[in-house]
């Protein structure tokens, strides 16, 4: 039980080094933010994601454990998602109007904090 714990606490605090970075008021700062490090290189941007790799880890040690394939799988889609729209908004300028205006839109202070909520439970049930 105390591994479990360990790798828990290890992806909250690797969950919160991520929320630092990224931490804005609107989704357009968390996307700027991102894009940041994506100018610089795609390598540093996927290397500050130490929760992928914990939970790339994670999923081959537990033997491809469903619930860990599937907070990988959600993780992944994350980072990808963002890295979409960081090349539609920033590099190829291909954004509407009303997307502008969408994310552009204050964000409550917990939204960046679901990941650290949701992903330790699919860690503990992976584990167990």
């Amino acid at each position: 039980m105390s591994t479990v714990v360990f790798y828990i606490a290890l992806y909250i605090a690797c969950e919160l080094f991520e929320i630092w970075w990224q931490k804005s008021d609107t989704l357009y700062g968390v996307l700027e933010n991102i894009y940041r490090y994506y100018s610089k290189s795609i390598f540093i941007l996927l290397l500050i994601h130490p929760t992928f790799y914990l939970l790339v880890y994670l999923m081959m040690a537990s033997g491809y454990n469903l619930y860990l394939q599937i907070a990988l799988g959600l993780k992944l889609s994350d980072i990808a998602l963002k890295i979409l729209f960081v090349q539609k908004i920033f590099i190829k300028e291909e954004i509407n109007e009303e997307f502008r205006m969408m994310i552009g839109m204050k964000m409550e202070w917990y939204m960046l904090y679901f990941g650290v909520l949701f992903y330790p439970v699919l860690i503990y049930l992976g584990l167990q």
